[in-house]
């Protein structure tokens, strides 16, 4: 059963270049789907392109949805990379 959840880009940076780079690192481990979703376009969180072409900037926020197993692993350690402010 997908679960999905909102968060909001803590870095300086937003999702782009390395905190993306880290994000779709970890998606290609789940085993499942990754959709991010913002403003209502969704793109493939293990899409590198994609991402980056959502322009999630600091402060903003989009919704995650996880499909697959462990997804309550999985989302929490998705939070971590979109907590990081370095």
């Amino acid at each position: 059963m997908a679960i999905s959840k909102e968060l909001t880009v803590v870095a300086s940076v937003g999702l782009h270049a390395r905190p993306a780079a880290e994000f779709v690192k970890l998606a290609q481990q789940f085993n499942g789907s990754v959709k991010i979703e913002k403003n209502d376009n969704q793109v493939d969180g293990k899409s590198m392109i994609g991402i980056l072409k959502l322009a999630i900037k600091q402060g903003e926020s989009f919704l995650l949805t996880l499909d697959g197993e462990n997804e309550d692993h999985f989302m929490g350690s998705f939070e971590e990379i979109i907590n990081k402010d370095d």
